[in-house]
């Protein structure tokens, strides 16, 4: 049994349930522990891991008086030295790693290192975020012992743009959301009502989604499109005007035991996405066996297996059409609710995820 460190510092949605579940799963085998912010209450975390907390707030302004606070950073090494990791793990990306990793090769600890996005969304790259992740991203990469990437796609992505050796990655699964359905009441989809999840960047192409609705509305008038979360629409207003009647638009951040609501007064989702290397909407429609449309960008069609939900990215008229084929034929999102599940169970399951890494 090993002692394994992860570290989580930026525990909001997505990340937090990756690095949740990802150590919850680890646990089974390892001694776990968890460096995490110290507002969050780490709750999805199961009682066996041990959770170091120190102080590091989402604000810029909190943010840059939380790295002056030295005393907090010599207070956390001091634990880990305590428990003498056997190998520390970076789950997400934060301005500290770039230090921390540093730190630990000096100390002789193994560093993993899991890169969500080799190549930064396309929405960030005019934003100082982009810079720093960018930096982040490349100090994680040429420190690390071991890189960890979602799916083949981005083992080469980081053997071709950045010469990492292909024996330095491990290439796993992508992850799956099931646990969402503990708040689940199983409820019917309302007619007709279909799903954008998550927050909208551009690279989501939620205008795309937007402009092919004229022809879903004139073959199905009494559509709803479903957006959900807390959003810019000041640039959308125009179009979001002229269907104002057939949008159902819940604006505010969602906590975890209220998604389920979106995914379940819904037949399907929509991912009309210019780029993206992953999305975890997609896992968790499948947890609620919901079919997603989604385009053929990197590793997102690869997870859809009917080629009819599968559209070039870009393209009104697929969309149009894909749309209106799940309105009109209801039954096939009810034929392949157990397929989606399954999938969930037999691909993306957590234990298959884990023992890649640490077998």
């Amino acid at each position: 049994m090993k002692k394994i460190l992860i570290f989580n510092l930026t525990p909001r949605m997505w990340m937090l349930h990756y690095s949740a579940q990802f150590a919850n799963e680890l646990a089974k085998s390892h001694e776990v522990y968890v460096a995490i912010a110290d507002y969050y209450d780490g709750f999805l975390y199961d009682k066996n891991i041990k959770l170091l907390k120190i102080r590091t707030n989402p604000t810029a302004i909190s943010f840059a008086f939380d790295s002056l606070a030295i005393r907090n950073q010599f207070k956390l090494w001091k634990q880990i030295k305590r428990i003498k990791p056997d190998i520390v793990h970076f789950m997400d990306n934060h301005p500290w790693y770039p230090f921390y990793i540093k730190i630990c090769k000096r100390l002789w600890y193994k560093t993993y290192v899991t890169q969500h996005d080799p190549v930064l969304h396309s929405w960030d790259n005019k934003w100082l975020l982009w810079k720093v992740s960018l930096w982040i991203n490349n100090s994680l990469r040429d420190n690390a012992d071991l890189l960890i990437v979602n799916w083949d796609i981005l083992k080469q992505q980081e053997m071709e743009l950045f010469h990492v050796d292909w024996n330095k990655i491990v290439s796993v699964p992508h992850w799956n959301y099931n646990f969402f359905t503990k708040w689940w009441k199983w409820g019917k989809p309302k007619n007709n009502h279909f799903l954008f999840f998550w927050r909208i960047w551009d690279y989501k192409w939620l205008d795309i989604l937007l402009e092919s609705l004229d022809k879903v509305k004139k073959e199905i008038p009494d559509f709803k499109l479903i957006i959900a979360w807390n959003w810019d629409i000041s640039k959308h207003e125009k179009l979001l005007n002229k269907y104002i009647d057939n949008f159902e638009m819940f604006h505010y951040d969602i906590p975890d035991e209220e998604v389920y609501k979106y995914f379940e007064m819904s037949e399907f989702v929509v991912l009309p996405y210019k780029n993206a290397t992953w999305s975890w909407v997609i896992p968790t429609a499948f947890a609620f066996a919901k079919p997603v449309i989604t385009t053929n960008v990197w590793e997102l069609a690869t997870h859809v297996k009917n080629s009819w939900l599968i559209i070039e990215p870009n393209n009104v008229e697929a969309l149009s059409d894909a749309i209106i084929y799940m309105l009109k034929n209801k039954e096939k999102a009810v034929e392949m609710w157990k397929e989606w599940r399954k999938y969930t169970e037999d691909t993306l399951w957590w234990d298959k995820i884990v023992n890649k890494i640490y077998s």
